[in-house]
């Protein structure tokens, strides 16, 4: 028999780039994900968290559908339909003041919804952005 040293292939053990890392943060951020949601598009944020809790309750590989109400929900915590008139009147854009103590949090999690996001492989962010 033979008796080799095992050297661990990067590319296995490393586990950033699977959907299970991205499960488990959604799992233990949902809350704060669904209120943001809510808070931020009214009616048409709580159906948008509610179709990626479903979609994701069922264990099954990422679904183009799946992936582009991910990053709907990315662009929703990163403000990005503020000024955007298909979100209706009922969204909380406006709601906002820069200094209510939400914001922050809401940075957070959009930081962390994106960093989540890119580990699985869903976004890719522009090299080109600045920080």
């Amino acid at each position: 028999m033979y008796y080799n040293k095992i050297i661990p292939d990067p590319k296995l053990t490393k586990c950033q780039g699977s959907e299970h890392a991205f499960r488990a943060y959604f799992q233990d951020n949902d809350e704060a994900l669904g209120h943001a949601a809510v808070l931020l598009g009214g009616r048409r944020g709580a159906r948008l968290i509610n179709a990626v809790r479903e979609a994701l309750s069922h264990h099954r590989p990422f679904t183009r559908r799946l992936r582009r109400q991910l990053l709907e929900l990315r662009n929703l915590l990163f403000l990005e339909y503020a000024y955007n008139d298909d979100w209706g009147d009922d969204s909380g854009f406006a709601l906002l003041e820069p200094d209510d103590p939400i914001v922050p949090e809401i940075c957070l999690l959009a930081d962390g919804l994106e960093q989540a996001l890119q580990d699985a492989g869903v976004f890719k962010s522009d090299p080109g952005q600045a920080a």
